[in-house]
């Protein structure tokens, strides 16, 4: 089991580390280029900086806090990130890109998948 946890932790690093420099070059890009470009794609980064910050700073708190939570907790958590991006996916249907929309798709199956495991878990724990 710890193994599973360690590869766990890698992961969420990892993935934070790939969000923040996302972050990251987006940001410059937004500030060195900010006389050129389209409103409309300026808009779009920003709105996908909102997204990048939400998850960073949920990444960072599941790592940080990911010993202590219950699995009921990380349930919620889970299903609040869902229903977030699927707002976000509903209100900006058409101004996605379609490789990010594939993106954020997947992500939802994934959590969906994850609210899985960790019902099943909780129902084994009852037992």
């Amino acid at each position: 089991m710890g193994d599973d946890k360690y590869k766990k932790k890698e992961r969420q690093l990892d993935n934070l580390e790939n969000l923040v420099e996302n972050y990251t070059r987006t940001e410059r890009h937004l500030e060195q280029y900010s006389e050129i470009g389209s409103k409309e794609n300026k808009d779009n980064a920003r709105k996908k900086q909102a997204v990048r910050e939400n998850e960073i700073q949920n990444l960072k708190t599941n790592i940080i806090n990911d010993d202590n939570e219950t699995i009921s907790e990380q349930i919620n958590n889970i299903a609040d990130n869902y229903e977030s991006t699927h707002r976000y996916m509903e209100d900006n249907y058409n101004k996605i890109p379609k490789e990010m929309w594939d993106n954020m798709n997947k992500k939802q199956e994934n959590r969906t998948e994850q609210v899985e495991n960790l019902i099943g878990k909780l129902d084994f724990e009852e037992e």
